[in-house]
């Protein structure tokens, strides 16, 4: 997806969660999926655009837990009313998005991975996303997904999770995204590096679905159900690395 569709998609997928949180009534909502609340959820979505605005201009330290990060942040944003929380993320995504500029490959970073202002923009659309659909199961409304959606999300969040993630299953592994890219993630000797294209020699291969790939990465989707329905496939000569790779990322 072009830079300029991607900043459409952040703009509709903010004006929805903000849609979304003018729903949650004063007494606040739990959500099935996070241990945090609707307003709670509203918060960190808050906190967000404030995290990635200095990864514009160079690499942050990269917490010792990504966790327990969020939870800082969370703590720093103190309003808890879910329409004042909906303008507050309203006005610090367009902040955000003035900061990315018009130039979707100028370089950035996320923590301490090079990345690019679209990659980062694209992150950003990831959580809306999800953290949308925890607040529309809540308030029983639709949210509805697209394959490009989730394939501008995933192009987003894998190169992102190499600075976050566990690297406990060494090997390397190709992703293919029906309808959209090849991936490469290669672990070994301590780190995690991510790269588009199919390698050349993998121990394992992945065809995915976009959007089912999404949603099981972020615990609305299980696993079983989603090889089941053959929206996850994964086959070749270390099968039994599928169940190591998904724990490298649980923490992402």
């Amino acid at each position: 997806m072009e830079w300029p569709q991607l900043r459409r998609e952040i703009v509709t997928a903010t004006a929805r969660v903000c849609e979304l949180l003018c729903l949650v009534p004063a007494g606040d909502l739990p959500l099935a999926r996070v241990s945090w609340s609707a307003a709670e959820t509203g918060a960190h979505l808050v906190s967000l655009p404030r995290r990635y605005r200095p990864m514009v201009s160079g690499p942050r330290p990269l917490p010792e837990s990504l966790a327990r990060d969020n939870e800082q942040a969370l703590a720093a944003v103190p309003e808890r009313d879910p329409r004042v929380l909906a303008d507050l993320l309203a006005t610090e995504v367009a902040e955000l998005l003035d900061v990315l500029g018009t130039d979707g490959q100028r370089p950035a970073w996320y923590f301490t991975v090079p990345h690019t202002t679209a990659g980062l923009g694209a992150v950003l659309l990831t959580e809306l996303l999800v953290h949308g659909l925890d607040l529309a199961r809540a308030t029983r409304r639709p949210w509805p997904i697209t394959r490009p959606q989730a394939t501008a999300c995933i192009g987003g969040v894998l190169p992102a999770v190499a600075a976050v993630a566990d690297p406990v299953a060494v090997g390397t592994y190709h992703l293919h995204v029906r309808g959209g890219e090849d991936w490469t993630i290669d672990i070994r000797d301590g780190a995690v590096t991510v790269a588009p294209g199919r390698p050349p020699r993998a121990d394992l291969h992945f065809s995915v679905d976009p959007v089912a790939f999404l949603l099981n990465a972020y615990g609305h989707l299980g696993r079983t159900r989603a090889l089941l329905t053959g929206r996850l496939v994964a086959w070749g000569r270390k099968p039994w690395l599928a169940g190591r790779f998904a724990a490298a990322f649980r923490e992402t």
